[in-house]
């Protein structure tokens, strides 16, 4: 956003709202039974952005927020995203189908399970 403090200003504005909202969406999921677990726990969820760097638009180093799902939470893990290490964002969605039962070892550009 060209380091504008106004356009920055609304951007967290906008940010805020959607996180608000996603951290309700959450709660009523825990609120909401599932069998002997809450559907947050049989749910997995994913919360992001396409954007890493709102001024170059790059699609690398996106932040990713996954809840539920059976997931160890209250974890920050960055990873590799240049060079021969880099992990591909899907092989996270690999490792949420796998946890949720689908059998599959690829999704899109995947390399692996993300775990």
């Amino acid at each position: 956003h060209g380091n504008d403090e106004e356009a920055i200003a609304h951007l967290i504005k906008l940010e805020t709202y959607q996180i608000e909202h996603f951290a309700k969406f959450l709660g009523r999921l825990e609120t909401i039974s599932d069998g002997e677990q809450s559907l947050l726990d049989s749910t997995a969820v994913l919360f992001g952005s396409g954007i890493g760097d709102g001024n170059s638009h790059t699609n690398t180093d996106l932040p990713i927020v996954l809840a539920g799902g059976g997931y160890r939470h209250g974890e920050f893990k960055q990873v590799e995203s240049k060079g021969i290490n880099k992990v591909p964002l899907c092989n996270l969605y690999v490792d949420i189908a796998q946890r949720m039962g689908v059998e599959t070892d690829a999704f899109g550009s995947s390399t692996g399970s993300f775990s």
